[in-house]
């Protein structure tokens, strides 16, 4: 595969610039607190499901294109993992509690859907975003078990509840996406494009939240504070330097190797902040996690994957 960098780069430098448009504006007092958690809340529970479907609906049915998803979801699955060792390696010196597990979670999840999908798509076109609708999927079932049997830990309050980790705004709409993939339904063109169009706002609007949480921040919170920088090395280097070794190692495909290491190499997710806030776990430090890593992703994500290029 001829890796062109240069969709990426406009990319990643939209991304930022919306983050930095979030924080203008939420200094401005534009974007109270309550406002965008309501904001958060759309995105989660309303856009979010349509960017998913849409992004399994992205391409037209094919034998070989649902082997390559199934394949992205035990990918997907697998990656969870490595990064879970990685994770607890990393923060189990950490003595606040809160910290730890925030830092363990932020380790593992990556804002693969609402950062990832537009930087695949960059990569690789319509079969990036097929791609990581798969890779969401694991993200999901992962994020709704061992994520909060991890948050559980700095706070009892968090229960194992089973009809959440089945029924989830993550796992629903993968189900009705693949539903309608594998019984090779098209939808209507204007229930396709009103779907796309609800999932095309879940980028700006989270990358909005983000600039917003960054703004009601002390910026020493965000720029002083040593485990943030740690955390987001771990996320953004580490991470994505030890599975481009082990793709290669293991002598993946070209394209899955570039998807592997892209998708790793992403800032923490933002759910991470909205976790940490919802259940009273460090939320502070779990924001500054999220903003400080999607501003470092910038510069990252392209070093990350020129040095793919040059390998």
């Amino acid at each position: 595969m001829d890796l062109n960098l240069t969709f990426l780069y406009e990319t990643v430098i939209t991304m930022f610039i919306l983050v930095m448009v979030g924080y203008i504006f939420a200094k401005a007092g534009f974007l109270p607190a309550s406002f965008t958690k309501k904001l958060s809340d759309l995105v989660c529970c309303v856009a979010q499901p349509f960017m998913i479907v849409g992004a399994i609906l992205s391409i037209p049915y094919s034998a070989e294109d649902l082997k390559t998803g199934g394949l992205i979801l035990l990918l997907g699955l697998f990656l969870h993992g490595a990064a879970a060792v990685v994770a607890v390696l990393a923060t189990f010196k950490f003595k606040d509690v809160g910290e730890r597990r925030i830092s363990e979670y932020a380790c593992i999840f990556a804002n693969c859907g609402f950062m990832g999908l537009p930087v695949l798509e960059a990569l690789f076109g319509n079969v990036g975003r097929f791609w990581g609708a798969f890779y969401i999927i694991a993200f999901n079932c992962i994020a709704w078990t061992y994520g909060l049997y991890i948050l559980s830990k700095a706070n009892p309050v968090i229960k194992m509840n089973p009809k959440k980790i089945l029924l989830n705004y993550g796992t629903v709409p993968s189900i009705i996406g693949l539903a309608l993939y594998l019984a090779r339904i098209s939808l209507p063109a204007p229930i396709l494009s009103a779907t796309n169009y609800m999932g095309s706002l879940c980028t700006p609007l989270s990358m909005v939240i983000t600039g917003a949480l960054l703004a009601r921040l002390p910026l020493k919170s965000v720029f002083l504070r040593p485990k943030v920088y740690y955390i987001s090395a771990i996320k953004l280097l580490f991470l994505p330097a030890a599975v481009l070794a082990l793709t290669t190692l293991l002598q993946f495909p070209t394209d899955l190797r570039i998807f592997s290491v892209t998708i790793v190499s992403l800032p923490v997710a933002a759910n991470s902040a909205m976790f940490g806030e919802s259940y009273d776990i460090q939320p502070e430090y779990a924001a500054s996690l999220v903003g400080l890593s999607t501003l470092l992703s910038v510069a990252t994500i392209p070093l990350v994957l020129n040095v793919v290029k040059l390998l």
